[in-house]
């Protein structure tokens, strides 16, 4: 099981991703040492995986860390949607295991540079039930001017928890910044939560990560969303962010 967002806002794209990883076994084990975000340095873009822990007998983030190698001569992130939707249909098209790709980072149209999001996958629907397909590189958000929240979000992996309890802490945040914090210190009106910046908007999703991380080691459940939390940040200007934990 696994945990990814992508954010897109206009601070820059917050990319999250725990780095648990499930084996087989009796009884089945994790360790927490898969590499499930990456940076892509010659598109300055950052791909990020779920569903398959494996393919053609390589480790999937092993995998893509040589695709990505392999395919430095590519210019464009659709170019590198499309060939990595091809080459993943070629070498596991016929998988029943729901599997996808986040792709993320800046496409310039008409002289800016504008966020943009890349869902490669195999399937259609949400943690309650999925329809597979051949893999497509569903251009999910194209290049678009972000200005205000909601912003557009894209989470996957066993992200029905995450989803559920990220909705009700939207709503008490709010409740939070009005009410709570000028009860306690009146200097602490108008003060945001996260803070309006990319590293606040990477630290605010980085603590759902971690708190879903350990709401599955306090459970019965196999802790199989949990280990290091790795996060990236992009700027239009192609820079990367990854904050301190």
């Amino acid at each position: 099981m696994t945990l990814i967002i992508t954010e897109l806002s206009e601070y820059g794209i917050a990319m999250v991703a725990d780095s648990a990883m499930r084996y087989a076994g009796r009884p089945p084990y994790v360790k927490n040492d898969c590499e499930k975000l990456q940076q892509i340095p010659y598109l300055k873009a950052g791909i990020s995986m779920w569903g398959l822990g494996g393919i053609r007998g390589t480790r999937t983030d092993l995998w893509i860390k040589k695709f990505i190698i392999n395919h430095a001569h590519i210019k464009s992130l659709d170019e590198f949607a499309n060939e990595l939707a091809n080459t993943l249909q070629q070498a596991v098209g016929s998988t029943k295991i729901e599997s996808g790709f986040h792709l993320a980072g800046y496409i310039e149209k008409d002289g800016v540079k504008l966020p943009t999001l890349y869902h490669i996958r195999n399937v259609e629907g949400n943690f309650l039930h999925y329809d597979f397909h051949n893999f497509i590189a569903g251009h999910d958000f194209p290049p678009q001017e972000i200005t205000t929240a909601p912003y557009p979000k894209l989470r996957n992996g066993d992200y029905g928890p995450y989803a559920w309890i990220s909705d009700a802490i939207e709503i008490r945040l709010d409740e939070i910044m009005e009410f709570m914090l000028p009860a306690i210190d009146a200097s602490l009106a108008g003060k945001k939560i996260p803070s309006p910046t990319l590293e606040g908007r990477l630290r605010y999703l980085d603590a759902h990560v971690s708190f879903i991380s350990g709401l599955y080691a306090s459970s019965e459940l196999l802790p199989s969303i949990g280990g290091n939390i790795l996060s990236l940040g992009i700027t239009p200007i192609g820079s990367y962010l990854r904050p301190l934990r």
